[in-house]
This record gives C-alpha cells, sequence and structure tokens, in this order.
C-alpha cells in the first residue's frame, strides 16, 4: 500500500512539474554541431537553404561577441537558410535575441512566422534590427495563442550571416498530462481516506 501510495505521489509530483516551466536555450548546452535534426529541452530544429536540409546553421557557433540580446555561443548560420523550430509541447511564449553581421539598422531583418497544433498560422512578423558595433540586432517577443511552430526567415540582402540567442519557451503541457495530474492527486486522497477508516 505504501509503494502505492508513494507512486501516486510522485506522478503528481511530476504532473504538476511540467506545468509553466519556461525554459532558456542559451545555446552553450550541447557541443558544437550542425543545429539541423537537434532536438533538445522540447524544441526541435530544422535548417533549410533553398528548401534542402543544411549543415550552415551551428548550435554552439561563434557569432557576434556580446551584444545586448545576445552572447557567445550562439545557434549562429546563413541569412540564406531557413529555420524551423517544432516545439515538443506547446508554448504561449517565445523569445529570443536576434543579429545579422550587417553595420546598418535593418527593415525587416528578419520574419517570424507561428503555427498552432494543426499548423495554421497564427501571425506573421516582421522584425528590424538596430545597429550595435559590428552586427546589427534586436529581440523577438511573443506571448498569446499556443504554438507548435515557429518559422524564421532572414534578411539575405542586409547580412550574409545570422546569431539567434536566449531562446526562451513556456510549453504547456497537454490537456491529458493535466488530467492525469488530477487523477493521480484523486487516488492518493482516496487512499489516505481508506486508509483512516
Amino acid at each position: 500500500m505504501k509503494k502505492l501510495t508513494v507512486s501516486c505521489i510522485l506522478l503528481v509530483l511530476m504532473s504538476a512539474g511540467a506545468v509553466n516551466a519556461a525554459v532558456t536555450l542559451t545555446f552553450d548546452e550541447l557541443p558544437t554541431q550542425p543545429v539541423n535534426g537537434v532536438s533538445y529541452m522540447g524544441v526541435t530544429f530544422s535548417f533549410r537553404v533553398g528548401g534542402i536540409l543544411s549543415a550552415d546553421a551551428v548550435y554552439n557557433g561563434i557569432g557576434p561577441g556580446t551584444l545586448t540580446y545576445l552572447q557567445d555561443p550562439t545557434l549562429e548560420g546563413t541569412t540564406a537558410g531557413i529555420l524551423t523550430l517544432d516545439f515538443a509541447a506547446p508554448t504561449d511564449t517565445l523569445e529570443f535575441g536576434v543579429a545579422l553581421n550587417s553595420y546598418y539598422s535593418v527593415s525587416q531583418a528578419y520574419v517570424v512566422r507561428l503555427y498552432d497544433s494543426s499548423y495554421s498560422v497564427i501571425g506573421t512578423y516582421y522584425e528590424n534590427t538596430s545597429p550595435l558595433v559590428l552586427w546589427s540586432e534586436g529581440k523577438f517577443t511573443y506571448n498569446g495563442a499556443m504554438v507548435s511552430r515557429a518559422v524564421i526567415g532572414f534578411n539575405e540582402q542586409a547580412a550574409s550571416r545570422f546569431a539567434l540567442d536566449n531562446l526562451t519557451i513556456n510549453p504547456i503541457p497537454a490537456p491529458g498530462a493535466v488530467f492525469l495530474g488530477g487523477f493521480g492527486l484523486g487516488l492518493v486522497n482516496w487512499l489516505r481516506r481508506r486508509r483512516t477508516l
């Protein structure tokens, strides 16, 4: 009986811990490697150039050094590519810093397209960057409807390289996980009541 009670308590604690646990990737967590195909902390990365999978975007890469929103190492690659982020659990928050190797302010430096779990477009956001030493940088911030995929394109007319850092998401567990946690809590209460009778 004690084993069952302990198991139920652990199940409840694990389910409760999954709720609103924000995650930030600083891109120094893994060895230097092409980001395409990497899955880490609930994010799966895909990188394509001209529609073809490419190794020209690197996790734990050398980028602009220390800026306002980015600090090396970063996710660094060619602006000719499209970066896709797929989230294991939908997120209601998405933040990251972006820099382009440009001395100038860049209008529409990058575009972020967000998708829901059925891959319908939630919104498309065109973002600018401001110059800071040798790179031009900006920060993307989103809070709203649940996002399952983000697709990021870069202005290759303005710069040849991009860097991305401090990727923050707030994964929300599926309703089934919340139900399971509630069920576990109910089972623990039932066992406690039965024990006192």
